[in-house]
């Protein structure tokens, strides 16, 4: 466990990337479902039960359908499961330690709502670079195509949540 998050860790300072995790089932499936269970609880805080079921589901869903995608589209999709298990890692460790006690701070008034929109916005950045870093070792290319790769993700993924949700 201790070695898991230490690797996710290093994942999030661009220490390590996808080539250095695990490539378990096991593993994937689990990190899955602790994910979308923190997401569903981060959602809670926002919209309904069935909206923030939706959305934890959808997002993990987008986010491995367009990592497949571009793995097949470069010829490396025998990478998926490792970069796979690299964004939802990094997704759980990002949403354990830094999203939910920001949520907590704001929930409690301690964050004013202004506070807690500029934090979120500079934790987004922040998972949006580890997202670029994490395309630009799994797919050997440039850091900005890996960023201009999890931007596109970012707003296609909103783009669709607004239109099936309404959220």
């Amino acid at each position: 466990m201790e070695a898991l998050i230490r690797l996710f860790g290093d994942l999030c300072r661009f220490k390590k990337g996808p080539e250095h995790v695990p490539s378990s089932a096991n593993l994937f499936i689990v990190l899955l479902i602790i994910n979308f269970v923190i997401e569903t609880f981060l959602g809670l805080s926002v919209y309904a039960p069935w909206p923030s079921i939706l959305l934890a589901g959808l997002s993990v869903f987008f986010l491995l359908v367009f990592t497949w995608f571009w793995l097949m589209m470069f010829k490396l999709g025998n990478r998926f499961l490792q970069t796979a298990i690299s964004f939802v890692g990094v997704s759980l460790f990002t949403n354990i330690l830094c999203f939910v006690p920001v949520l907590f701070l704001w929930k409690i008034d301690i964050l004013s709502n202004d506070s807690y929109a500029m934090i979120n916005l500079l934790l987004i950045f922040w998972v949006l670079s580890i997202y670029a870093h994490i395309y630009k070792k799994a797919l050997n290319v440039s850091f900005f195509l890996g960023f201009a790769l999890a931007i596109t993700y970012f707003i296609t993924f909103n783009t669709i949540s607004i239109n099936i949700l309404g959220v």
